[in-house]
């Protein structure tokens, strides 16, 4: 089995709700759907209100010259808002607010569960597709898949490694796609392959699921699309993350500052995978995903893996699946190392929701932080290789350049250090804090070296 070479910690993975099958979420009365389902600039809405909408319809189209991606109505029936609604973090966004009449979907969409196994040939053809279906990374970061599987000029794609590590406790949608819809994700990694020029896919699983990594290796065999492996990785966290999975399953670095690319490999989840296969062979956008409801102070039997569509209030989903256990002292959409805590229980579900997390006062405590002891324990739990006592030292003392100079940017927040911190102190929020202040510093400096090229360029003309 394989591993990422640097740092890494082992919380129990506390998979509760791995043998939940996936059931289908009911509609609600209201979806509210959120021009932010992307990283990058929010989309503009191209529907009015009052508008009758059909599910799969698009709704709202890319930012112009800008890192954006096209957004879906997840139902049928009339717009009535668009207008301003709280996230989960409690930042405002334009959302549509649809009110759902049926169950219609836009023309054009199969909805059979009939596979399509034919890989399309017309590589700007699928891009088109996959970007016009509005897919992102569903890993986390929402990135647009259609930039991701096109990379710049002079790059090339050498390996296509699909994340099925799910390496943050209690999460196990992946978990239960990869186990219940493991041909359309192998689908979806052939057509990724041809798009990438003919590269090599590994998909890499962790140890921890040997019933998803049976399903994957079994559609594999029988779909016979060349070049695709299943690559069996050590349970050790982060192991999804971008660097360390390269690292893990390609023996290759990523370097500071450099994009996967520059390691040749192109990394998407086996979710995007699933939504690349939808888009592509069903014309079917990105307007569901799968959820996990689970928690330590939750019961087994109200844990549950849910597919659901973009839009839908928190708060319906929370009390559908029988209200806010009286024992959660937070409420977090993703993971608990890199999850958020939800602030707003009315925020509604956005392309990349994974989870509503429920963790006990016991999980959630923090232990009385103390004076570093210079035990070096979280620098070697760093799978960066940074130093986050330095990088602790250097915020608390606001000392930017140094900051920088000591590779802060290139901290993934996986909260492995303050997990095997002994004296409690809180590295990632105090770390999270000064990288955004580096980062803001870094785009600004790039803004401006490109306005002075852009100036001297004009100047000799």
């Amino acid at each position: 089995m394989k591993t990422f070479r640097i740092g890494g910690v082992h919380p129990h993975d506390s998979k509760i709700s791995r043998n939940c099958a996936t059931e289908v979420l009911p509609l609600p009365q209201t979806v509210y759907i959120s021009m932010a389902q992307h990283l990058g600039a929010p989309a503009v809405p191209c529907v009015a209100v009052g508008d009758k909408v059909k599910a799969g319809q698009i709704i709202a189209e890319p930012a112009p010259r800008a890192l954006s991606a096209y957004v879906h109505s997840s139902v049928s029936g009339t717009v009535k808002s668009i207008a301003p609604r709280k996230d989960i973090s409690g930042n405002s966004m334009t959302h549509i607010e649809i009110a759902v009449e049926g169950d219609e979907w836009a023309e054009g969409i199969d909805l059979t569960p009939e596979l399509v196994t034919a890989i399309p040939s017309d590589r700007a053809e699928t891009l088109r597709k996959i970007q016009m279906g509005g897919v992102v990374g569903l890993g986390g970061a929402t990135f647009p898949a259609h930039i991701k599987l096109n990379p710049p000029a002079g790059s090339k794609a050498e390996c296509l490694i699909l994340n099925g590590a799910e390496c943050e406790p209690f999460l196990t949608s992946d978990n239960r796609i990869m186990i219940e819809r493991s041909r359309e994700i192998v689908v979806g990694a052939a057509i990724m392959q041809m798009v990438l020029g003919g590269c090599p896919c590994r998909i890499g699983i962790e140890e921890n699921k040997p019933e998803a990594i049976a399903a994957m290796r079994s559609a594999v065999r029988e779909l016979a699309y060349p070049d695709i492996e299943v690559v069996v990785l050590k349970k050790k966290y982060p192991q999804g993350g971008e660097k360390q999975l390269i690292n893990a399953v390609m023996g290759r670095e990523v370097g500071s500052g450099q994009l996967p690319i520059s390691a040749g490999a192109v990394v998407q989840n086996v979710a995007t995978s699933l939504a690349v296969y939808e888009a592509v062979q069903k014309s079917k956008p990105l307007v569901t995903n799968t959820m996990t409801i689970t928690g330590d102070c939750l019961p087994v039997e109200r844990q549950h893996n849910y597919l659901f569509r973009i839009g839908i209030p928190l708060s319906w989903i929370a009390e559908y699946a029988g209200g806010v256990p009286e024992g959660a002292a937070k409420i977090v959409s993703g993971g608990p190392m890199m999850g958020k805590a939800i602030s707003n229980l009315d925020a509604c579900t956005v392309k990349g929701t994974s989870s509503l997390l429920y963790l006990s006062a016991k999980t959630t405590k923090r232990v009385d932080s103390s004076a570093c002891i210079r035990c070096g324990r979280c620098a070697q739990a760093c799978p960066m290789g940074l130093e986050p006592f330095l990088l602790n030292k250097l915020t608390i003392n606001k000392m930017l350049d140094e900051l920088e100079a000591n590779a802060v940017q290139d901290c993934i927040s996986c909260g492995s250090c303050q997990f095997s911190c002994p004296a409690g102190i809180p590295l990632l929020d105090n770390i999270n804090m000064s990288k955004g202040q580096v980062l803001g510093i870094i785009r600004a400096r790039a803004a401006a070296a490109r306005a002075a090229a852009e100036a001297a360029k004009a100047n000799q003309k």
